[in-house]
């Protein structure tokens, strides 16, 4: 079970009408109506809900009070124009812009406080490299091969999953690609090397692929080895919180003969 995206928060607050006079001259929020009589700020596809101290709707907190809220909103707006727009306001910069990590990465923020002295951040998101989680796979099946780990690489992929190799054209299924890929392959390969930093792909939900080049020594049969160069293309799937390839492909680089 998982959850897809905030709806909603409420903040209980002195006053209605001067939270309001706040955030929508400060942040640009949209007071918004609903129910009998109720009152919300909304941006973007969500809302806060407002109480009034004393007045609060049931159900709500244990302990409604005013002041105790700590929220952090994204802007594509950059920070020095929110700094110019809210010191013309009035609004002192309590702190920032400072380095920060936020929910999906970096950030940048600068903090303010509402007439209810609740702790407001404003941020940037910085750049953050999505394919991180999959060059970090990268690394690690770099090191099951280098081991020979066949257990470590087993548990990285889907039970499913279809390989195309450079020994096997195409296998179906976790266990026929260790027998007849891996086993072969794995033990007589040395300094087995994903420049993870070189991939190139994407990450679209629970789903990624990736592209990225590879070298190795391989060994022959007098015990010589040769150097051993080579690209692959991974599909991945995200089960449960963890990334499994559903598709590989190993194959060596056309100079890799």
């Amino acid at each position: 079970m998982t959850l897809q995206r905030l709806d909603h928060f409420v903040l209980t607050v002195q006053d209605i009408a001067t939270t309001c006079g706040f955030y929508t001259r400060a942040l640009g929020m949209e007071v918004v109506t609903f129910g009998a009589g109720r009152t919300a700020l909304r941006f973007g596809q969500q809302k806060i809900n407002l109480h009034e101290v004393g007045k609060e709707y049931k159900p709500n907190a244990a302990r409604p009070t005013p002041g105790s809220g700590d929220l952090c909103f994204l802007s594509d707006r950059p920070l020095a124009e929110w700094i110019n727009h809210l010191r013309a306001l009035g609004v002192t910069i309590e702190e920032g812009p400072v380095k920060k990590t936020g929910a999906l990465g970096p950030i940048e923020s600068i903090y303010v406080r509402d007439p209810d002295r609740n702790l407001v951040e404003i941020s940037n998101a910085l750049d953050r490299d999505d394919l991180e989680p999959i060059r970090a796979w990268l690394r690690e099946w770099q090191a099951a091969v280098r081991a020979a780990d066949f257990a470590a690489g087993r548990a990285m992929c889907a039970p499913e999953m279809l390989a195309f190799g450079t020994r096997a054209e195409m296998v179906e299924g976790i266990d026929h690609v260790m027998e007849q890929q891996w086993r072969h392959i794995w033990p007589t390969i040395k300094d087995f090397t994903i420049p993870a930093e070189a991939a190139r792909g994407a990450v679209l939900g629970d789903r990624a692929w990736v592209a990225a080049p590879w070298h190795s020594r391989g060994t022959r049969a007098d015990g010589s080895t040769f150097h051993r160069p080579g690209r692959l293309t991974i599909v991945f799937t995200r089960r449960e919180g963890r990334w499994l390839a559903t598709h590989t492909h190993f194959s060596l680089s056309p100079s890799g003969t």
